[in-house]
């Protein structure tokens, strides 16, 4: 790392960095966009940050998206979207909706029990008691049917991925990393060049091994429309 960055060196040796990390650092071909995000520190700086701050969020932002498991498999993705199953939700939601609907017929009843008229009578004694008498007359009210009913729209909808860029996409693999990395930079106020990513994509598919894409395919992927669901 003879020629890596000064200001950015402390960020980029440090300790618990694996070695997929490292190399992504160390790679020969990423030394210009490493230089570019160089010389975006004193940017960060004129806006109060401190020279070490802003290099450690430069740097994060290129590798602990590897970390998180944005790899060029696509391995956090396909985490998240094997092991989502909306089907299942769904009828959780069915059942929740049947239920509510029973406990609103034994809200009818004479002397109905108190778990049905209001859902704070489900919760621990020891819940309550912090409630107190504190609780507005609409909370102790709130029945348990219409917590049912909030449950059930709360099963049917789809996880919200417009926080988390690397889970976006509908092809899990390097689309997810590109995206993280973009997005990071981007709320540091960098805008990476085209080239770059291609070269970033490249040496993270070399560390995955598997096939780079092309840079059109790098193009594409910069500039297509985020999906935010898992449908």
């Amino acid at each position: 790392m003879e020629d890596f960055p000064d200001v950015l060196r402390d960020a980029a040796t440090a300790e618990g960095l694996t070695p997929d990390q490292r190399a992504l650092i160390e790679a020969p071909e990423l030394a210009t966009f490493w230089k570019r995000l160089a010389a975006h520190v004193p940017v960060l700086a004129a806006r109060g940050w401190s020279n070490f701050n802003a290099a450690a969020a430069l740097v994060g932002a290129v590798v602990i998206p590897l970390a998180l498991g944005h790899d060029a498999r696509g391995t956090a993705a396909q985490h998240v979207r094997g092991g989502v199953d909306m089907a299942r939700r769904k009828r959780a939601a069915r059942d929740a909706r049947a239920l509510a609907a029973t406990l609103r017929a034994i809200e009818a009843e004479p002397l109905p029990p108190d778990v049905v008229l209001s859902v704070l009578a489900c919760l621990p004694e020891w819940v309550r008691d912090r409630i107190g008498p504190a609780a507005p007359s609409c909370a102790r009210t709130f029945r348990t049917a219409d917590a049912l009913a909030r449950l059930a729209d709360g099963l049917e909808a789809e996880p919200d991925l417009s926080e988390a860029p690397g889970l976006a996409s509908r092809k899990p693999g390097w689309r997810g990393y590109l995206r993280e990395v973009v997005a990071a930079l981007g709320d540091l106020g960098f805008q990476p060049r085209e080239v770059d990513m291609v070269r970033l994509v490249a040496v993270l598919c070399r560390l995955g091994g598997v096939m780079p894409p092309t840079r059109d395919a790098v193009h594409d992927a910069l500039r297509e429309r985020q999906p935010r669901t898992l449908a």
